[in-house]
């Protein structure tokens, strides 16, 4: 393999695909959404991947491909450098590779068509059924969100993008021509948009492009089967494209119980009179803690690093529904002081820490050290800091504050070595605090793997019950203090 590129894809690549794709799921486009997604942060178009590695790919032959094949491997997020490498030309095929950080994240193969070459290729028909009448689709400004038995038995017919990009992407005008670069722009349009739509990820593609009927400006699709066991579709394609493709329904955000539901676990007074800072509490465990907290008559302070939505609806579900108060500040550990709060740190009885970066990461060898170092400055620098402003704060009294390890210090899930090395860190951190620090008092458990944003996976994996592991967690915390 020899290096042929490298691409840093940013949010105006992000626009211009949009654009060009009419693919404008908010995975791609909004990086405070794409945050309580699979992958965590906004994650680049796999079409658009596919089309630059085609801009970069060196055709010797300049012979023009019969065929395109793709496995999209691990997505990949806006800012990261994508360097694409190509093997020697091997019969008639060249195959293209697409990596971060060694992290293999696209596979394409192009097929060439050479005088007196055996054709490698042997692609299934995309068995579009034409029998049914194609459900026309407009311009859907939102990705559809339905259930996979709603695209089943389906014909869908989709018009493609007239305007001219070979200015930006020549190499593929030249190839596929306008319109079979449009359809190849269209095929995200269907998988973000359209089927799986809203919650998904596209998986594979396979586009034969010898029987293309390039004067057609209509992409036809249907979903050949789905499997309900991995969330796949397979889906069939035909017009100035012909092919398949498959793609997965991802997990959609976690959502969290209700304030009504977790009041059941607790009486309503029993947090009243206590105040508590939950730091990184828009969401998972920290939205957790504060319903709790609040629906035991206790007032919450909750921060939020991008996601003032959702701190703004919990906020709004706590001071509708309880006597108790409410507030939201923001504060984004990477930027921001801990004075930067408006709060009067004496008055708090608990802080909790729940700030946290992407947990599960996919990585090519066996230690990232700049992996470690985003967990460390989470985990040990940011909660040191933390305790000894505390320190130097409180006037009177101590002040209790949680931070949670976990199970992967001492039961390590494979690929998790910094994130288990930076929790182990922050447990003797943990216990040198308690030995020298006279004003707090921190409170630390291994939390087994639990039901968040970080733990959906497209595979259900069981989860503990938040409220069950965290209550007497907080019973304990108010207790002491």
């Amino acid at each position: 393999m020899h290096h042929i590129g490298k691409k840093t894809f940013c949010a105006e690549d992000q626009q211009l695909f949009a654009q060009i794709s009419r693919d404008c799921n908010p995975m791609h486009m909004d990086p405070v959404v794409a945050r309580r997604l699979l992958a965590g942060r906004q994650v680049v178009h796999g079409i658009h991947i596919l089309l630059t590695a085609i801009e970069f790919w060196q055709n010797d032959t300049a012979s023009l491909p019969v065929a395109i094949s793709c496995n999209f491997n691990n997505p990949v997020s806006v800012g990261e450098q994508l360097v694409f490498t190509q093997n020697a030309l091997a019969g008639n095929q060249s195959t293209l590779e697409a990596r971060v950080n060694g992290l293999l994240c696209a596979t394409i193969v192009l097929t060439v068509e050479l005088p007196g070459a055996a054709q490698q290729v042997s692609l299934s028909p995309p068995q579009v059924d034409a029998s049914k009448e194609p459900f026309g689709l407009g311009s859907l400004s939102q990705p559809l969100d339905e259930a996979p038995e709603f695209h089943l038995g389906k014909c869908y017919a989709l018009t493609l993008n007239d305007a001219d990009f070979a200015t930006r992407f020549p190499q593929s005008h030249r190839y596929l021509g306008k319109q079979g670069f449009a359809a190849m722009a269209a095929l995200s349009y269907v998988v973000g948009m359209v089927c799986p739509g809203l919650h998904s990820v596209f998986a594979s593609l396979e586009v034969d492009l010898r029987s293309s009927a390039v004067a057609n400006d209509q992409l036809y699709f249907s979903v050949r089967k789905y499997d309900p066991r991995f969330h796949l579709f397979d889906i069939g394609f035909s017009g100035c494209l012909q092919g398949r493709l498959k793609a997965f329904m991802r997990p959609p955000p976690q959502p969290q119980p209700s304030l009504q539901e977790l009041s059941k676990y607790v009486s309503g007074d029993e947090f009243k009179e206590t105040r508590s800072l939950i730091i990184g509490g828009s969401r998972g465990l920290g939205e957790v803690t504060a319903k709790v907290l609040a629906a035991g008559g206790g007032a919450v302070l909750i921060t939020y690093a991008s996601g003032l939505d959702d701190a703004q609806a919990i906020s709004a579900e706590i001071n509708r529904s309880t006597a108790s108060l409410c507030q939201i500040q923001k504060l984004d550990l990477t930027n921001d002081s801990f004075d930067s709060l408006d709060l009067d740190w004496n008055t708090l009885n608990a802080i909790y820490f729940f700030a946290t970066p992407k947990i599960f990461r996919k990585k090519a060898g066996v230690f990232d050290p700049a992996l470690f170092q985003e967990f460390y400055e989470f985990y040990v620098k940011k909660f040191y800091e933390l305790c000894v402003f505390l320190e130097k704060t409180i006037t009177s009294g101590k002040v209790q504050v949680y931070f949670p390890s976990s199970v992967a210090v001492v039961d390590r899930p494979k690929g998790m070595a910094e994130y288990a090395m930076a929790k182990a860190a922050a447990e003797i951190l943990v216990q040198e605090i308690n030995k020298e620090f006279r004003k707090v008092a921190v409170v630390c458990t291994q939390l087994p793997r639990m039901s968040t944003d970080q733990t959906a996976t497209i595979l259900k994996v069981a989860a503990a019950s938040n409220v069950e592991i965290l209550l007497p967690l907080m019973r304990s915390m108010q207790t002491h203090s």
